[in-house]
């Protein structure tokens, strides 16, 4: 037995010794690493949580949709929607009611599945309904002027609401 003037161990303890403190660092280094990822997880989850951009939140009336050639759409008064400060929006489309949420990030918007109540109305308000509809599960980016929201698709304009 060949002892190793490391602390009386013998050559093969001391090899034992290293790999199990080389794994319980290696464990350790993958704890921390799965930590931390975690951890960013968490807090970027909490930050895409934060509440929609403030000049958003409020009523909505639809003004016009683009191109406005060929919005001949009667009635737009009759839809509109409320956007509140957690996202949740909810509104009236001439005939039905809607409920969805709204998600942004700067000037992205998004708003998800839009659940809606089915009567059956008048071709007319059926017609501003589908399109409002696809207007809002096609926007990506928005913009507010003098109190004047606009959707867009890219760079192609959707429709324009008053703020009310």
């Amino acid at each position: 037995m060949h002892l190793n003037h490391t602390n009386g161990f013998t050559t093969n303890q001391l090899e034992k010794v290293k790999k199990a403190l080389k794994m319980t660092t290696i464990k350790s280094c993958a704890y921390i690493v799965i930590f931390l990822f975690c951890g960013t997880l968490v807090s970027f989850n909490c930050y895409n949580k934060e509440t929609v951009a403030e000049p958003l939140i409020g009523k909505w009336v639809l003004t016009h949709f683009y191109p406005t050639k060929k919005d001949t759409f009667k009635f737009k008064e009759l839809a509109t929607f409320q956007i509140e400060s957690a996202g949740m929006t909810s509104g009236f489309l001439g005939c039905n009611k809607f409920r969805t949420e709204c998600k942004t990030h700067r000037d992205s918007i998004h708003f998800g599945t839009i659940l809606s109540s089915r009567k059956f109305c008048k071709k007319e308000y059926m017609d501003l309904e589908d399109k409002f509809k696809s207007t809002l599960s096609i926007a990506t980016i928005y913009t507010i002027q003098d109190n004047t929201l606009i959707l867009f698709d890219g760079k192609t304009k959707l429709a324009a609401f008053k703020k009310q």
